[in-house]
């Protein structure tokens, strides 16, 4: 298995078709999470079946270290994680930090270093299992045996050491922070009716009345984008029915022969791991789609936000669903919605998709977007018409929250909701000494 080189260069800036320009401070900095309120680790353990020898129980475990009193809460979580001071798990953006530090140190010039001479516990434990998985256990690490160690830890070869994307530490923490009743940045309230999932990589709310997922929340970072490795692919995946809804769930032959494309509300694009590509095609993660929406405007949408990500460094609770409307804007009564497939089971074709996204940037600071793209059996295909076709789709958070009845992003201060929750103009701020100056959600496809 081959990684994706890293870096922590600059990426190139390219031209920009929409400039994003403003953010928020995130205040206190503990927006994620809306308390810190603990969870027996039994009771997580019995919820989900994370049995003892598994690496959920072994994560609450260390996450309990310091307290030691048998619960955990996602911030402790999420606190273990950010310093893995004992190497056992290891998130994608923990491993770019402590790389990055570990190269810094074997650029000096010498061909090898001493591996306890590191800046971190963390550090001098990985140069000392590098060292003795290179073979020569010399007491020296050099930078073959780093990415040699590196790679093998990504791909389970590693027992001390598990690689988790970020993507599936934060549906981890997520069931943590349910269990626990925090309000959680990709679990929208009030009234949602239907299912609620949560699987490894993604959070899903499939409407049994419409047979599609009313939203499907995920994380996407800088990072992961960045680790994911280059053996993920699409096309060894297929679409199949998400087998926790049963005889109830969609199969691929509903949508055979009716015109729509299988629409993914979680791009495939967005796994970091072939495991997680292979849950963005379980059909409760699919929505009808005109297939020129789907193959032109709606993926330019997703790549754009995927770019944007990368681009900046950061992380973005995304949350994307479907709507039916009338032409004036209003919620379309069930009797009067548009119904596809050949079986019993009829499938809902919504008007709108929606898009939120929550981006964090390097240095703290929020901003958030959003678009509302009409499901159209003409959508643009052409670049110079889907730039202003998505441009005129944006629309506010309120606007959808309205819509949907839901508090999308309701751990967010009361303050900042207002700042971000309101604007429509996509935009998003750099400090002065940011490697970006600006950025852009929709760079030309080249």
């Amino acid at each position: 298995m081959q990684i994706r080189p890293t870096s922590t260069s600059a990426v190139p800036k390219r031209e920009s078709l929409i400039t994003v320009e403003n953010s928020v401070p995130s205040e206190s900095g503990s927006w994620r999470r809306s308390a810190s309120r603990e969870v027996p680790i039994a009771e997580l353990q019995r919820k989900f079946g994370w049995a003892d020898g598994s690496w959920e129980s072994g994560l609450l475990n260390a996450a309990d270290g310091a307290s030691g009193n048998g619960s955990v809460s996602a911030a402790e979580v999420d606190a273990y994680l950010a310093r893995p001071e004992d190497s056992r798990f290891l998130t994608s953006t923990a491993l770019q930090q402590q790389r990055a530090a570990m190269e810094q140190k074997l650029a000096g010039g010498a061909r090898s270093t001493e591996v306890d001479s590191f800046d971190s516990d963390w550090q001098d434990t990985v140069a000392r299992r590098a060292d003795l998985l290179g073979g020569n256990a010399d007491g020296k690490l050099s930078r073959t045996e780093l990415d040699t160690y590196l790679q093998d830890m990504k791909e389970g070869r590693v027992k001390d050491t598990t690689w988790l994307p970020d993507q599936k530490v934060a549906m981890f923490e997520s069931k943590v922070a349910e269990s626990a009743g925090e309000v959680d940045p990709l679990r929208p309230t009030g009234s949602q009716g239907g299912l609620s999932r949560v699987k490894e990589y993604m959070r899903l709310s499939v409407d049994d009345a419409t047979n599609v997922p009313t939203f499907v929340s995920y994380l996407l970072s800088a990072a992961d984008i960045q680790e994911t490795p280059v053996d993920v692919d699409r096309e060894k995946s297929h679409f199949h029915t998400d087998p926790e809804l049963g005889r109830a769930g969609v199969v691929d032959s509903d949508y055979t022969g009716t015109g729509f494309d299988r629409g993914h509300m979680k791009p495939a694009e967005d796994s970091p791991t072939q495991e997680a590509m292979d849950e963005s095609h379980l059909l409760s993660n699919v929505a009808p789609q005109y297939p020129d929406l789907n193959r032109q405007t709606w993926r330019t949408l997703e790549g754009a936000v995927n770019d944007l990500v990368e681009a900046t460094g950061g992380k973005a609770s995304i949350i994307t669903g479907n709507l039916y409307l009338d032409a004036q804007g209003k919620p379309l009564p069930p009797e009067a919605r548009e119904t596809m497939g050949a079986n019993e089971r009829r499938i809902a074709v919504p008007t709108h998709q929606f898009k939120t996204v929550l981006l964090e940037l390097p240095n703290g600071n929020l901003s958030m977007f959003a678009y509302m793209v009409p499901n159209l059996k003409d959508a643009p295909t052409k670049k110079a018409d889907i730039t202003p076709f998505l441009e005129a789709s944006r629309t506010s958070v309120d606007r959808l929250e309205e819509l949907l009845g839901q508090d999308l992003y309701a751990q967010l201060p009361e303050s900042v909701q207002a700042k971000l929750e309101s604007d429509t103009s996509a935009r998003v701020a750099f400090e002065n000494d940011s490697m970006y100056e600006a950025a852009s959600l929709l760079w030309p496809r080249r």
